[in-house]
């Protein structure tokens, strides 16, 4: 009896540990302009964002999440500003305690292994990895794994090729995804590896891989997604410790650190800020890969999709000053193709996808991939936010499916058009 008791502690130990840094912290739901939030982003950690279009305001409005310790400050500031907010929770503890319940309970009775996924649960890094490795094993006339180099921690980042013809058919048009470049999105890896099962294993659409070939990351941030898993639900950056201050605040925003208009936003530039941008244009390693993988193929890759979570949007350039590339025209319409996909299989209480200029839509960022990629020559370029559920900014387990299986049909539609344009 007394063994059965230490092994019950031990299993709500291990269930509910980790999460004792939250205690306290309440989530606030604010509404004001972009130009406040584009200030706030540096100070205050935003957990997903409404534009003005569909908000309830009519402003934009944010979720973000505010300890004991800083609750007087800001919500005085945000009286001051008359920038309305509403306490929608007041324990961001129990928050995660209860999403790691739910990811045990899933973990204890899935029957995938390293053949197989299942749409129900969020894997470890070394699950993926040797995930990707048995897919390469089992279909190598079509998929390739890269080993394109290694974290800072020294984890090995992995990107696969898919391919019919072996990368070697230069006609074919090339559709670049990554993933988890922040940490704590934990959705998006799903997103990405149901898109390589649909394009290998289960394959209903024969015509994605004959006449396109894919490159996709499905753990871009190896370090912070281990951390933010073990350590802290809530670790958003990378894990380096390669700038100034960086033993009091590691890590860099993994999409501050591109080389477009890097450095010209001071709220990038603090490194116990949760957006740092780092002390040099790519000087993370997670991201130096996926540039070299960009320009290694820059002349095919017509579509480039950035994963993250949480919002229902597609966003596109430019960031930094709200203007549009010649071609935003066709941007646009091609997000909106991608939404609407989306939308004709989304769940009656979800929000419909939002399409637009990312400045426009939320507020000005730097040095985001997005913009860089697009400034490089790549002609489609986006940032996807996925769909948040209950609180906006955990996706319970039981939604992982739903929102693999939708956003699979937006990339299929989009990687469709880019097809039809460009052959």
């Amino acid at each position: 009896m007394a063994s059965l008791a230490i092994y019950l502690l031990l299993l709500l130990g291990a269930v509910y540990g980790g999460h004792e840094k939250y205690e306290g912290h309440h989530l606030y739901r604010v509404a004001g302009p972009s130009d406040e939030f584009a200030q706030l982003e540096a100070h205050v950690d935003f957990l997903s964002t409404t534009p003005a279009a569909i908000s309830k305001s009519g402003q934009l409005e944010v979720l973000l999440k505010l300890s004991p310790e800083e609750r007087e400050k800001w919500l005085n500031y945000f009286t001051e500003k008359n920038m309305h907010y509403t306490l929608v929770a007041d324990n961001l503890a129990n928050i995660l305690r209860d999403e790691e319940t739910q990811l045990n309970r899933n973990k204890a009775r899935s029957r995938s292994d390293n053949n197989s996924m299942s749409w129900d649960q969020y894997y470890g890094y070394q699950e993926i990895n040797d995930y990707l490795d048995s897919l390469a094993e089992k279909y190598p006339k079509v998929l390739t794994v890269i080993n394109s180099g290694l974290s800072y921690e020294g984890k090995q980042i992995k990107y696969v090729r898919i391919s019919t013809s072996r990368f070697e058919q230069l006609h074919k048009p090339v559709v670049f995804i990554d993933a988890a470049v922040h940490a704590r999105e934990w959705v998006t890896p799903p997103v990405a590896l149901y898109l390589i099962h649909k394009l290998v294993v289960n394959v209903t659409d024969p015509d994605l891989v004959e006449k396109i070939d894919w490159i996709i990351f499905p753990m871009a941030n190896p370090d912070g997604y281990e951390y933010s898993m073990k350590e802290d639900r809530m670790w958003r950056k990378t894990r380096s410790k390669s700038h100034e201050g960086s033993d009091e605040c590691p890590g860099v925003d993994g999409n501050r650190n591109f080389d477009h208009y890097f450095g010209t936003r001071n709220a990038s530039s603090d490194p116990c800020s949760i957006i740092y941008e780092g002390p040099s244009v790519f000087s993370e390693p997670e991201i130096r890969v996926i540039r070299d993988a960009v320009l290694t193929h820059l002349d095919r890759i017509r579509l480039y999709i950035s994963a993250h979570s949480f919002g229902n949007m597609f966003l596109y350039a430019w960031g930094n000053n709200g203007t549009l590339p010649s071609n935003g025209l066709m941007l646009q319409v091609t997000g909106v193709q991608m939404a609407q996909a989306i939308d004709k299989l989304k769940l009656p209480t979800a929000q419909s996808y939002i399409v637009g200029n990312s400045a426009q839509i939320l507020y000005y960022t730097s040095g985001t991939s997005r913009d860089w990629t697009r400034a490089v020559g790549i002609p489609f370029t986006y940032t996807l936010e996925l769909p948040g559920y209950e609180y906006g900014f955990l996706v319970p387990p039981k939604y992982i499916e739903q929102i693999v299986t939708e956003t699979y049909a937006g990339f299929a539609a989009g990687a469709r058009y880019v097809h039809s344009i460009y052959n």
